[in-house]
């Protein structure tokens, strides 16, 4: 039998960027703004805080900080050829653990477009896992000799310093809390949506 002579296409991807962000110096600096900021408890049974959404209105730090990621996000656009008049942060806020069984269930973000994750303190137990959002490839599950982000139903991303996810917002991830210590982790999230005008036909839209 012949060797098999193929093209490969990644069809309907959905695409993760995890890419450089700040610096060690400006990941404290950041971290120190948030001692400022008023924490919320969700809910008490879960052990980790949460700042206001509004984040980035409350002073010029952290609207500087928000421009930033939304420079990061017009890459990310530029990359997949989306024509928009410009993006901007509808929420921003800190998730802070608060013992080592910190867990964030697994969910998505509505109204928004693309979400980030900014990632200021932690450690390799503490990154973010996404899932696969089609249900259909669960269907027949087979065994792979090798399990990686084409062929997982999940897959985490390595938890880095400075780093920052940015992903399209209805993927589903969580953070898991099993065995893990993440009494450090300490991220920024971001909600980011476009101004643009749809011209396809029968689906008109400006936003």
């Amino acid at each position: 039998m012949s060797e098999l002579k193929h093209k490969k296409y990644s069809l309907f991807s959905s695409l993760v960027y995890h890419a450089p962000f700040l610096n060690t110096d400006e990941c404290e600096m950041y971290v120190k703004c948030l001692e400022d900021v008023k924490k919320d408890q969700p809910r008490p049974q879960r052990p980790f805080l949460q700042t206001t959404d509004k984040l980035h209105l409350l002073n010029d730090t952290w609207k500087e900080f928000s421009d930033r990621v939304i420079g990061m996000i017009n890459s990310v656009a530029d990359d997949q050829s989306i024509i928009r008049d410009s993006f901007y942060n509808t929420n921003m806020w800190a998730n802070i653990s608060s013992g080592n069984e910190y867990f964030h269930q697994t969910h998505s973000h509505p109204n928004c477009f693309f979400s980030s994750i900014i990632y200021l303190r932690g450690n390799e137990s503490s990154g973010t896992t996404f899932h696969d959002p089609r249900p259909q490839t669960q269907v027949f599950t087979p065994d792979y000799s090798i399990y990686n982000s084409i062929n997982g139903s999940s897959f985490q991303i390595p938890y880095i310093e400075g780093y920052i996810a940015i992903f399209p917002s209805w993927l589903p991830h969580n953070v898991s809390g099993k065995a893990d210590d993440n009494s450090t982790r300490i991220t920024i999230t971001c909600n980011s949506m476009m101004h643009c005008e749809v011209n396809k036909q029968t689906a008109y839209l400006k936003i």
